[in-house]
């Protein structure tokens, strides 16, 4: 992961998969790329079916948890969940395609500097746990296509997941 933001904004980002071998990469204005190839979110038009990514919480708080609670409410409307590991990757494989939507509790900025970029840059909705456009210091991310993302906000309102939590870095 490296990436390089001025004023809170992501100019280039970087997420490298060794056991794959696969670079994601964007540049602010340049668009979103897979080694060489232009990459999009996914078009899936609504939760049903959809491959969701998560990552359990790191943070002290009650973030996995929380996390854990969102995705029993929707086991049995959508196609399937990942846990994997590395939330930049995570983050990258929704901007790929390759998951319709991931959400994380709570991130560092490097955790998230690169998808930050990516994601905006391929024409995907990135937001924080309240809704609002996500940023190196957020208090959790949500990253899909745009309607997609709409549908698990309201899915998820009242849920102990998107009460914020102050974080401080």
């Amino acid at each position: 992961m490296v990436g390089l933001a001025f004023d809170g904004e992501a100019l280039v980002g970087v997420n490298y998969d060794p056991m794959c071998n696969e670079t994601f990469h964007a540049k602010r204005g340049k668009g979103a790329f897979l080694n060489d190839n232009p990459i999009r979110v996914s078009d899936r038009p609504n939760l049903s079916k959809s491959v969701v990514g998560f990552d359990l919480s790191h943070a002290g708080d009650d973030g996995a948890s929380n996390g854990l609670q969102v995705i029993q409410a929707m086991l049995n409307d959508v196609g399937s969940t990942w846990i994997m590991g590395s939330a930049a990757l995570r983050i990258s494989y929704a901007v790929a395609g390759r998951y319709d939507i991931y959400f994380n509790h709570g991130l560092e900025p490097w955790d998230q500097v690169a998808g930050l970029l990516l994601i905006e840059e391929d024409g995907g909705a990135v937001t924080d746990r309240t809704g609002s456009r996500a940023g190196l210091f957020s208090d959790g991310i949500i990253t899909s296509s745009a309607g997609l993302r709409a549908e698990f906000m309201r899915r998820t309102e009242g849920m102990a997941w998107r009460n914020p939590t102050h974080r401080t870095v």
